[in-house]
């Protein structure tokens, strides 16, 4: 991959980072934000409100120098002049007969100037206005007085806390909703973890000591560009079409029919694909890049876990392998969490837990098909030598 690219991929991984210090829990989110930015496919959260949807999106556009962010919560919407006006003129001449005329003129802004659109609560909006919506989320500009404006619209992304009724007349636009991520409240130790989070975050503020921006609009545009040329050899096509068609013919029949039917989503799958495989540091779509599909293959929550099961076995990994091994390491109930905790009486056992883990990874190091597995399988066995020493803090007291 070209060096280029490669070090706007690190970015937007130190980026990632940067946001998921103060946004606890949202890896989902920011990863299908990514992911919408730079295949230029719309992307739908569903989850209740008050999960930090909106302030994950919107922490990560402040990382982009000049990204215009707008924030639209669609049930206050009640125009397409509402979404897209900044302002209007009015202009008073004279006519020849001792008339006068008035012309009115929109100045437009808000949607129209985003890079990065939310729409929350989209189900409830007027139907007008989800047209204009919709119109944004093509990517051809929209409609005003007639006329096609063009916008500069990256990112189109939409949330909800519920979906739009299948036998209604929101159908087609649910189904312009290439990628779907449930997001799920924090569990008791993801809102611990927020609240060292927030202090933290105020303390940063306080003090002035922000992160610099690290993207420009100019960088998205690149990757977007370099989307299209990344390779998808015929297997991963084979193989998404066994899963296509597997999902299908899985019981109860017809649940999964509709995906087989959109051709339309059929083809943006592929997008999304190379856009993992981009932000993966790849120029070519591996079987790694498949597990993408569970955001791309269900239609309603309950279709989750057959998508996730149906694409574990083609997705496994040295990677994915490690990966698993050091969440169920650090697992919130598991012995190593526990003496981090301060509980000592176990020191002895969470010692073995890393040394095994270390060992294991080392090994799956050594069947890494490439450098970025290589570099993330590095990264993993990094972590569980630092947890490890943490361990060895707390059972000699060193650390409390």
């Amino acid at each position: 991959m070209k060096a280029e690219i490669l070090a706007l991929v690190q970015k937007i991984g130190a980026i990632t980072k940067e946001v998921l210090v103060g946004h606890i829990g949202r890896g989902d989110v920011v990863k299908a934000t990514w992911l919408a930015l730079v295949s230029g496919r719309p992307a739908f959260f569903l989850g209740a409100p008050g999960i930090d949807k909106t302030g994950t999106v919107q922490a990560m556009a402040r990382k982009v120098g000049k990204c215009v962010f707008y924030d639209a919560l669609m049930p206050m919407v009640v125009s397409a002049e509402q979404l897209l006006v900044e302002s209007t003129s009015i202009e008073e001449t004279a006519t020849s007969n001792g008339g006068k005329s008035i012309r009115t003129t929109d100045t437009l802004g808000r949607a129209a100037n985003a890079h990065v659109l939310f729409a929350d609560e989209i189900w409830k909006a007027e139907p007008r206005v989800l047209q204009t919506m919709l119109d944004l989320a093509k990517g051809d500009g929209v409609r005003h007085e007639g006329q096609q404006v063009k916008t500069p619209l990256l990112a189109f992304l939409a949330a909800s806390n519920e979906l739009p009724d299948p036998e209604g007349n929101l159908s087609a636009a649910w189904s312009r909703m290439t990628i779907r991520v449930k997001v799920n409240p924090l569990d008791r130790a993801g809102k611990g973890a927020l609240m060292k989070a927030r202090l933290n975050r105020a303390r940063t503020t306080a003090s002035g000591n922000t992160a610099p921006v690290e993207l420009a609009l100019t960088d998205i545009e690149t990757l977007r560009k370099e989307r299209v040329s990344v390779e998808i050899p015929q297997e991963i096509v084979d193989t998404v079409l066994d899963i296509y068609q597997e999902l299908v013919n899985d019981k109860p029949a017809g649940d999964f029919q509709w995906a087989w039917d959109d051709d339309r989503r059929f083809g943006r799958v592929f997008d999304v694909l190379q856009a993992n495989a981009l932000l993966s540091g790849r120029d070519k779509v591996c079987k790694q890049d498949i597990a993408v599909l569970e955001w791309l293959l269900w239609d309603t929550p309950e279709q989750i876990a057959a998508v996730k099961a149906k694409i574990a076995p083609y997705v496994r990994t040295p990677h994915t392998d490690a990966q698993e091994l050091v969440d169920s390491l650090l697992s919130p109930s598991g012995v190593v969490n526990v003496v981090l905790g301060g509980n000592r009486g176990k020191g002895v056992e969470a010692l073995t837990q890393c040394e095994s883990a270390g060992t294991e990874i080392t090994r799956l190091l050594g069947e890494a098909s490439d450098d970025v597995m290589r570099q993330a399988i590095t990264a993993l066995g990094q972590q569980v030598e630092k947890v490890k020493a943490d361990v060895i803090g707390v059972v000699t007291g060193v650390r409390r």
